[in-house]
């Protein structure tokens, strides 16, 4: 078997891994167009004056490749994850897969990236993450799409350079929205409907860029009011909890929140408006997962500090951000800071809401072991997780 034909059954070989593992939804246009595009790319590689297989009139098949291999030096996976997503844009019912072609103009999108980078100070593997995250970008103009819309998303938002950079990070599909149409008309709406200041919406996109790809009637709308009447929320409490935890918009009511409001209720036997009571005053708890935070937390809460269910519950209630502090990084190891330095009558309160230093400074006028100051500050220094066995190790 000669080298080409290696090369042709090792491009074939990843072709069909790129149809079949994660990308089940393939149609048979982009199949063949995939396959297409790897012989243009094989045929780059034999004697000059055989020409790539292409679409007349379009850019060659081989182009995206070439483009990517030599701005990013992307491998086979990243350039046929990237055809498939411009394939994918392409396809509808009907069309002939001889006129699909995810070939782009290299000078255009050179000067697309390059305006890009230059514009959010973005660093070579950051613009490579974009790109790869939207390939469709490589077709844009960038004076005619990508300038307009982020420059008029940055004036509405009064956001710095670095904040419209974040945002471009962690969602690159802005990019391929325009801001007349898709972005400002949402925006407005939800303005309107939770009576938002320009720094609330500012701290609410920055939080969750996604937010700005968002339909209002398809997702917004319907997201806040199965929210506001589950919890009997009044429009200003509304506008509250959105506000501290922007990504309740982008979780499924049906899946996410409700199962985790009926969760937490039936555990704590919260009434409904101590349930709202806990939601209106910890928002973020609405992103938590019941099983892998707020239930393990309970349930050390009330055996460590013999709590009993009522006793639980009304520590819940009066202070839920009890339920936001983490029971690997501060719970645990403060209460075995604590047995290790003999104090056993333990409170939540220290354990739970105190600053390191409140709660250390609290520690030492209760310790048993009448530890020198110089040791006692040794200890403050170690990272908490250190602490209580430094106290163990340490010769009596």
């Amino acid at each position: 078997m000669n080298e080409l034909s290696l090369r042709v059954l090792n491009m074939l070989s990843t072709v069909r891994r790129a149809t079949s593992v994660g990308m089940q939804q393939t149609t048979g246009a982009v199949r063949s167009t995939l396959a297409r595009c790897a012989a243009a790319r094989l045929l780059s590689t034999v004697p000059a004056g055989v020409e790539s297989p292409g679409t007349i009139g379009l850019p060659p098949l081989g182009s995206t490749a070439t483009f990517l291999r030599a701005r990013f030096a992307c491998t086979e996976d990243e350039v046929l994850g990237a055809e498939h997503s411009l394939l994918s844009n392409q396809v509808h019912p009907g069309i002939d897969p001889a006129q699909v072609n995810p070939g782009i103009d290299p000078a255009r999108a050179a000067n697309t990236c390059d305006s890009l980078q230059s514009l959010l100070s973005l660093s070579e593997l950051e613009l490579k993450k974009v790109v790869l995250t939207l390939p469709a970008m490589l077709g844009y103009s960038y004076e005619a799409n990508i300038a307009p819309s982020l420059v008029a998303l940055q004036w509405r938002l009064s956001l710095s350079v670095p904040e419209l950079k974040r945002v471009v990070l962690r969602h690159p599909q802005v990019l391929g929205y325009s801001f007349e149409a898709d972005i400002e008309p949402s925006l407005a709406k939800l303005v309107t409907r939770l009576s938002l200041k320009k720094p609330d919406l500012r701290r609410m996109v920055l939080k969750l860029p996604e937010l700005l790809g968002y339909s209002y009637k398809a997702d917004i709308a319907p997201s806040l009011a199965k929210l506001q009447a589950r919890l009997s929320l009044s429009e200003p409490e509304l506008s509250q909890v959105v506000v501290k935890t922007s990504a309740v918009i982008s979780c499924s009511f049906e899946t996410s929140i409700a199962p985790l409001l009926a969760a937490l209720q039936s555990r704590l036997s919260l009434s409904e408006l101590e349930l709202k009571t806990v939601v209106v005053t910890l928002p973020n708890v609405l992103g938590f997962s019941y099983d892998d935070n707020i239930k393990p937390t309970l349930a050390f809460l009330e055996t460590e500090f013999r709590l009993t269910p009522d006793e639980l519950k009304d520590r819940v209630v009066a202070n839920p951000a009890l339920l936001s502090t983490s029971l690997e990084l501060r719970y645990r190891p403060r209460v075995a800071l604590a047995s290790a330095l003999g104090v056993s009558e333990f409170v939540l309160n220290p354990a739970a809401m105190y600053t390191d230093l409140k709660f250390m400074t609290w520690l030492r006028k209760r310790e048993r072991l009448g530890l020198a100051d110089e040791d006692w500050e040794a200890l403050c220094a170690l990272p908490l997780m250190e602490r209580a066995d430094r106290v163990n190790t340490k010769p009596r």
